[in-house]
């Protein structure tokens, strides 16, 4: 005869054993539950925009009047006492027919990148202040994750650009809530357009090739 114990000790185990988490036969997963994916699916920041793989840090953010350290109508000498001078080209360019001082910038992270250019202008009584800075690097961002190498369409979408036009040497898109110009590669546009376009006429994959502050 088997011991009353014995099987109230046996059904007591058998109990706990199918209420343990081995036990149990797991829930669906819902796919709302899985952290950062897209609608895709998929978990990777360069696969959800250049907004979310390019943000940029402090000193490679393109805000209005600015970039990183660098403000427009800085005075030259202000300019030579933040960055070091192994970092600086001095140069020149050609605006209205005068010829005006630049400097050809060096990113101290990436020597190899492309330069950062920035071109000065005289003002009241013989001051040179910076009063235009282009970038050709892909480090630079605004804040909202758009710089060299973006899509068109992206800067349009974030920033509701109009028109865009020739201006100087650059076929430009203009945010003038931003102050920006996104320079944009002319090999993508319709052949034989205008100075004058509007940007519902520009393929959205056009690629911006460079950014101009002013």
């Amino acid at each position: 005869m088997i011991n009353p114990s014995y099987l109230s000790a046996a059904l007591l185990l058998l109990l706990i054993s199918c209420d343990s988490p081995a036990g149990r036969t797991p829930a669906a997963s819902s796919g709302s539950e899985a952290p950062f994916a897209g609608s895709t699916g998929t978990t990777d920041p360069a696969a959800l925009g250049s907004s979310a793989a390019n943000l940029p840090d402090s000193l490679h953010l393109i805000s209005p009047s600015q970039v990183g350290r660098l403000r427009l109508n800085m005075k030259e000498r202000e300019l030579l006492a933040l960055v070091p001078a192994a970092q600086l080209t001095k140069t020149s360019y050609q605006y209205k027919g005068v010829t005006y001082p630049a400097y050809r910038l060096r990113d101290a992270q990436q020597p190899q990148a492309p330069e950062t250019i920035l071109e000065f202008i005289s003002g009241p009584d013989s001051v040179v202040t910076l009063r235009r800075i282009r970038v050709y690097d892909p480090q630079y961002r605004t804040a909202e994750g758009i710089g060299v190498g973006s899509p068109f369409g992206a800067a349009r979408q974030v920033y509701g650009l109009t028109r865009v036009r020739q201006d100087e040497d650059d076929f430009v898109a203009i945010s003038g809530q931003m102050r920006i110009g996104w320079i944009l590669d002319e090999k993508s546009l319709p052949a034989n357009h205008g100075t004058d376009m509007s940007t519902a006429d520009i393929p959205p994959a056009t690629r911006i090739m460079g950014v101009r502050v002013r």
